[in-house]
């Protein structure tokens, strides 16, 4: 094989991948942030305080502001519910209710009081170490709707436990 020929070669094989990646994206074949089922927040919000101290990396808060709705009732139970089947990832993850008032049959969950509750009022969301709202999920009406709700939840929930390195 001559110069020549390689050089051409090498160019294609270069090339052609890059060449391949601006089609797939100028004909809108790629759909960024298609894992995740949760709905990534586009503003900052500090619901909670600061945890970077404590073991609990990653935080599931119900906000409402009262909780006497049936559908914030169901969106504790189901919480609570997703709490105990983490199992042993327990320990890195930890419920929290902001609002006003907890009903008493909820002990997992931790009471707080944000102001930056309003902006996510009857919202399931994932809050980070450092009390950063990364996802949200939308209280269903519907009871039959919570299962899925729960599922998308886990599912993200249990990626970001699998890919956090903040304790290495």
């Amino acid at each position: 094989m001559n110069k020549n020929k390689f050089l051409i070669l090498f160019i294609l094989c270069c090339a052609l991948p890059l060449l391949a990646a601006k089609v797939i994206l100028e004909l809108g074949w790629f759909t960024a942030g298609s894992s995740s089922q949760g709905k990534w927040l586009q503003q900052e919000i500090f619901l909670l305080e600061d945890a970077s101290l404590q073991q609990n990396h990653w935080r599931i808060a119900v906000v409402a502001e009262h909780c006497e709705q049936l559908r914030c009732q169901q969106a504790l139970h189901t919480v609570q519910q997703l709490y105990v089947g983490l199992g042993r990832k327990q320990n890195q993850v930890q419920t929290v209710f902001v609002g006003q008032a907890l009903p008493a049959e909820y002990s997992l969950f931790h009471l707080h009081q944000s102001p930056a509750a309003s902006q996510l009022q009857n919202q399931i969301v994932i809050v980070d170490q450092h009390g950063l709202a990364l996802l949200s999920y939308p209280m269903p009406e519907q009871a039959e709707q919570m299962a899925t709700t729960a599922k998308a939840i886990r599912a993200d929930l249990m990626k970001l436990i699998n890919y956090d390195r903040t304790s290495v």
